[in-house]
This record gives structure tokens, sequence and C-alpha cells, in this order.
């Protein structure tokens, strides 16, 4: 492949890794101003990794360690750099270090056996998961989201069909696909804990999916959204600016629920979900409109960290959601709908307000055309989109105006 010129070197940031733009041909490299031999090399195709050159200490050649992206963020791929220069300077050669420490983690795991479901699903995912599953993002999002918090301590000798069922009972109500998946998966895992020995017996055996799945195509009137929308005054923290920020921005209720403060850029307005938790191979960029950011700017615990929306000061994303849904259902007699409902009505309503197409599939995280260069991107059409959250803000703002009663507040201070 051929090289591109090596450019001058700079500060390497994040924002810069994501989105330079690949070379028309070959590969391009830009050296890193702040740590000698660290650079990230850039192909035509779009992939990307960082590197270091150095000595090797035993026969003297030039050689070059690599760390791809986005497996390894930025800060990440510096640190391992810096851990090779110096076990360079010890005389030790960083590749051959690296093979050695694989081997050893073969060897302690092959001699130690994981003793709860969450310890088995940390095998299952680094041994078979990211090895030969290729959407195996997607399927790890589907162990921490739903598997780990509900079954995760259980000890492997003590799981048994009574945990699975109450696992499918807590998530159905709520998310009766994702219920579906949950024991989809928990069956791979234990099929795959099987053949490798690691356990004897599968607790899903004989047990069937909670729900018949069929394609929805629920989507809320502008009656029923502004009656919900209303009810939302009646919840109480965090229920409230969650299921408000979900009707204002139309992603995932996963998403939106388990939203870490670190993935929002308050002075740039952009919350970018990382590809490790969302349902896909990138990360997925939201504008956040003066709506967006007023609601999120009164939540409590925003100095702290953690969880934007939680109950426990940030320490653990906002959990059971039906009671709030319940309390939604009965307050704005909207019956039959779900909170995945909101994501689609958000769609539909994207395109009654004459948005292109492809925008807003885009604004709901659907990949378009596979387009390579938008997977590494993400700040492609952020202005179209943001345009679009803008529209749809408005619209809604205009029909819970429009249809309020005395004692309804303003919609832009609905957030407090």
């Amino acid at each position: 492949m051929k090289n591109g010129p090596t450019s001058p070197a700079k500060v390497l940031t994040d924002r810069f890794v994501q989105t330079v733009k690949p070379p028309p041909s070959g590969r391009q490299e830009y050296r890193d101003a702040t740590l000698p031999g660290f650079a990230l090399r850039v192909r035509a195709d779009g992939a990307r990794s960082f590197t270091i050159r150095y000595r090797d200490p035993h026969d003297g050649k030039q050689k070059r360690a690599s760390w791809p992206y986005p497996e390894f963020k930025l800060a990440e791929a510096r640190e391992e750099a810096r851990e090779a220069r110096r076990k360079v300077s010890d005389g030790v050669s960083p590749v051959s270090a690296r093979v050695a420490a694989r081997a050893a983690r073969e060897a302690r795991k092959a001699t130690s056996l994981p003793e709860t479901v969450g310890a088995l699903c940390d095998e299952y995912i680094e041994r078979y998961l990211e090895k030969k599953v290729r959407r195996w993002k997607a399927a790890k999002g589907e162990i921490n989201n739903h598997i780990r918090p509900l079954v995760g301590d259980i000890r492997l000798d003590e799981i048994s069909k009574a945990h699975v069922r109450e696992m499918l009972a807590d998530i159905e109500p709520q998310y009766p696909v994702a219920a579906n998946r949950a024991l989809q998966r928990l069956r791979a895992v234990f099929n795959w804990a099987i053949e490798q020995d690691l356990v004897i017996n599968n607790p899903t055996a004989g047990i069937k999916k909670p729900t018949k799945e069929k394609p929805r195509s629920r989507v809320l009137s502008d009656d029923e959204l502004v009656a919900v929308w209303r009810a939302c005054d009646d919840l109480s923290h965090p229920a409230r600016p969650y299921m408000q920020f979900l009707i204002l921005t139309g992603q995932r209720p996963d998403d939106v629920r388990s939203m870490p403060w670190d993935e929002l850029d308050l002075d740039m307005r952009n919350w970018v979900i990382s590809a490790d938790r969302y349902k896909g191979t990138r990360d997925h960029l939201v504008p956040l409109t003066n709506d967006h950011f007023k609601l999120l700017e009164q939540l409590p615990f925003r100095e702290r960290g953690g969880y934007v929306f939680s109950a426990s000061a940030g320490e653990l994303p906002y959990g059971n959601l039906v009671r709030p849904k319940q309390a939604l259902d009965k307050a704005s007699e909207v019956t039959n709908w779900t909170l995945h409902d909101i994501r689609r009505t958000v769609r539909t309503g994207l395109s009654r307000l004459g948005i292109r197409p492809d925008i807003a599939e885009r604004v709901i995280g659907h990949s378009v055309g596979g387009r390579l260069g938008e997977t590494y991107d993400i700040y492609s059409y952020r202005a179209e989109k943001l345009a679009a959250l803008e529209a749809w803000g408005a619209h809604l703002q205009k029909i819970v105006e429009g249809r309020k009663a005395d004692n309804v507040v303003e919609f832009r201070e609905a957030g407090k």
C-alpha cells in the first residue's frame, strides 16, 4: 500500500481522530507532538490505528507496535505506547511482551472457572463474541443492559429456570422484544459455556419466548402525545425529565436511560452515544437543541458525573420504568403504547414536518446507505440533524401550547 506524506507533528485529540478525512489512496500518518514515535495512521478505506515506532532491543531492527481504533481510544493507545517505550528502555521487546501476556491470560483462564453468571458473560464476551461475531457490540449491549443487572450476581451452581423467568418478567412489560433477545442471548451464553466445559446445564432450556413478535406500527397522534407530555408533570425525578428527553430526542429508551454525563459535551451541545453501548458499530451523534440543553441544565448531580437520569445520585442508571409508565397510562388515558413507540412517533413526525427521509433516519441513529465515511466522521450531517430536532421541538411546543389547559405549564418550562 502506498504511503502518503507524514504530516507535521500535532497534539492528537479525540475529535481529530474521529473526524480526520481518509486520504484518497494509500495511508496518511499523523505524528503526535506529545509522545515521540506515537502516531495515528489513516488508510484510504477509512480504517485507522495508533502506532509507535521503536528499535527492537534484541535485534536492533526498526519495528512498530499498533493498536486499532476504535477498539483502543486515544488515551488508552497513548498509555499503551508509553508502556511500550518503557519496555524498550528495560531491554524488552513490546511485541514479544504482548504475546507473552496474552498467553499468560489464556493459561489463567484455562485453570480457573467463572463462579457467577456475570463472570461467565465476561468469558463469553472476551473469548467468543469479540472474536467471532461481527456485530458483537449489540450483543454485548443485550448482556450489559438486561442480563447482567438482573442475574449477573447469581452463582452458576444456583442459577435456575425460576431466576430466568423472573428476569423475563422484569423486562417484558416495558420491553417485550428485548425480553425475547435477552432470553436468546442468555441461552447462547450457556450453550457456549457447555461446549467449553464451563457448565453442565442450561437454565434457559425449555423456556419459550415471552412475547410473540410482530412488527409494531403504533404511532401516537398529536393529541395522545400532548396527553403523555402533560402527564409527565405528575412524575417525580428522574422519571419526568427522562420521559421528556425521550420525547424530545426520539432516541432508544435504553440509550437515554443509561446515558452517562461523559457522553455529553454541553459546551459544543452534542450527545455522542458511545459505540460500546450503542446498537451498532459506530458512535452516534445527537445534536442538543435549546430544549434539550435547558432540561439537562436543571438536572441534579451534574457536577458529580455518573449517569444523567439516576435515582442514586448518578451512581446507577435509572432502573425499573414499569411504574412510571403505568402512571403515564393512567394520567394520560393513552393506551396500548410502549416507550419504543415514542421513537417511531418522532420518526414519523419528522416526515410529516417535511424532513428528508435520510436526515430523519440519521436523527434516530439508523444507518443510511452504508456510507463508510460516516462510520468515522460522526459529525456528518450535524447541522441537518440539529435543524430536524429543532423543527420537532417547535412542533411539540405548538401542539402542547395549542391544546393546553389552565393548569398546564408552558412547554419551554416543562423541564423544570
